[in-house]
């Protein structure tokens, strides 16, 4: 709530890791109209379209990069089973998220 009665999304709403063997089954919102594969590059070239420069994006995708790259130690802090922190490593360690190590560096 920004205000009284007043209420907006948040910039990061309703986002969920999804391991691999899920991925078939949840929809996803393309990047662009004619995009068929997704690509973290893609994303920074799109934010312009929602209101961001090239800069604001990658330092977004710095915090993100940064943040996500300690999913482990956090889960094992919250006391998660092994099984369970494995079980989900595809949805924190796959092609995009080392494309977007690449890209902030």
């Amino acid at each position: 709530m920004e205000v009284a009665g007043r209420w907006s999304l948040s910039p990061a709403y309703d986002l969920n890791p999804v391991p691999e063997i899920d991925r078939a089954k949840v929809p996803q919102t393309a990047i662009f109209e004619t995009m068929d594969e997704p690509s973290i590059a893609a994303a920074l070239a799109a934010a312009p379209r929602f209101g961001l420069d090239g800069r604001e994006a990658r330092s977004i995708l710095r915090k993100v990069v940064r943040t996500v790259s300690t999913w482990r130690e956090i889960g094992r802090q919250l006391r998660l089973k092994a099984s369970t922190l494995d079980a989900y490593a595809t949805a924190f360690e796959h092609t995009l998220s080392d494309e977007a190590a690449r890209l902030v560096g």
